[in-house]
């Protein structure tokens, strides 16, 4: 009987979604820090054939004879890299946020030239104002707009499909040249980036972070956009310097923009943190949200359905899907 160990705080409260996608052949373990002390950790992951979750509560890995995949039930995986996980473990993430994160980008967009909140709260208060249908405020179209992906990938792709069914241009940037997709304008790498940011309407980040990635978006980064452009973080808060990005804003150097992932997080020595180091919430040019543009009930199905057909892969001996490394530490 395969073992599998659901561990961490987000991961183990969908430990009901796995059991209902797996058979009785499985036992199905969870590890919850909520539930349990750190020492119950150890024994679990000794007996385990597939870990599921993110970062693990010890400062070292445990013994882990058994283990032959560990799972992240999500995208991110900067927490961890092959120098800190098992040798010879595979680690594989899962995707499936595509759709909703390119719907919030979309409402991002038409909200951003139509402005319905606005208009919403302007006829609460005042009605008609004393105009008449002809002669009400004019707002803008997304048709005809550049939206620029920095970082063109799976949630690129679905982005550009749905921004060029409203008239709009798509352009990309990426690590590596390849062939521009149906969807695009134009496709380019990273040392196209300052001309994406210049040609870009809408700038959404949608790259991972790492290295090469943090702190990219700087001062002389968002130099580079239209006074005009509104900048789109949906990846991670990190790749763009949030003091430049603060500033730029402030100063009205950009136009604005729509922000859904942050600088401080909760940990345990900081269980309620304010999101950012800077007033964001104070001006009047910014749409925030708290890192919510991909949580559906749909997606969250997709990916333990995802997690639940890697692990069966798992169990038959066939190829991992979405594999990112394979671990390279030595354990006891």
């Amino acid at each position: 009987m395969p073992n599998v160990l659901i561990q961490g705080r987000i991961a183990a409260q969908h430990a009901p979604r796995l059991r209902d996608e797996m058979d009785d052949g499985w036992r199905i373990d969870v590890w919850d820090p909520r539930e349990h002390a750190v020492e119950a950790f150890a024994p679990l992951a000794r007996e385990a054939d597939a870990i599921i979750g993110g970062g693990i509560p010890t400062e070292t890995w445990p013994e882990t004879p058994r283990l032959k995949l560990f799972q992240i039930p999500w995208t991110g995986y900067d927490f961890c890299s092959p120098e800190r996980m098992p040798a010879g473990v595979p680690v594989c993430n899962c995707f499936e946020h595509e759709t909703a994160i390119a719907e919030y980008v979309l409402l991002a967009m038409l909200e951003w030239c139509i402005g319905l909140r606005h208009m919403d709260r302007r006829f609460r208060a005042k009605g008609w104002a004393g105009r008449g249908p002809g002669e009400a405020r004019q707002h803008e179209e997304v048709r005809g707009a550049t939206v620029g992906v920095v970082g063109y990938g799976h949630i690129g792709h679905e982005v550009a499909v749905r921004a060029k069914a409203f008239g709009m241009c798509a352009i990309g940037v990426r690590r590596r040249a390849q062939e521009t997709p149906p969807e695009l304008d134009w496709l380019g790498t990273t040392e196209d980036l300052d001309r994406l940011l210049g040609e870009s309407d809408f700038v959404l980040i949608a790259c991972d972070l790492n290295d090469a990635t943090r702190g990219m978006i700087d001062e002389g980064r968002l130099a580079c956009m239209k006074p005009t452009g509104v900048l789109i973080n949906i990846a991670r808060g990190a790749i763009v310097d949030e003091s430049a990005l603060f500033e730029a804003l402030k100063e009205k150097r950009i136009g604005g923009a729509v922000i859904d992932v942050w600088y401080n997080y909760k940990r345990p020595d900081a269980p309620e943190p304010w999101p950012a180091n800077a007033p964001f919430q104070d001006l009047d040019n910014v749409i925030l949200s708290a890192h919510e543009s991909g949580w559906t009930e749909a997606q969250i199905q997709r990916r333990w359905r995802f997690v639940a057909e890697n692990l069966r892969r798992m169990a038959d001996g066939k190829p991992l899907e979405n594999t990112v490394f394979v671990g390279t530490l030595p354990t006891g």
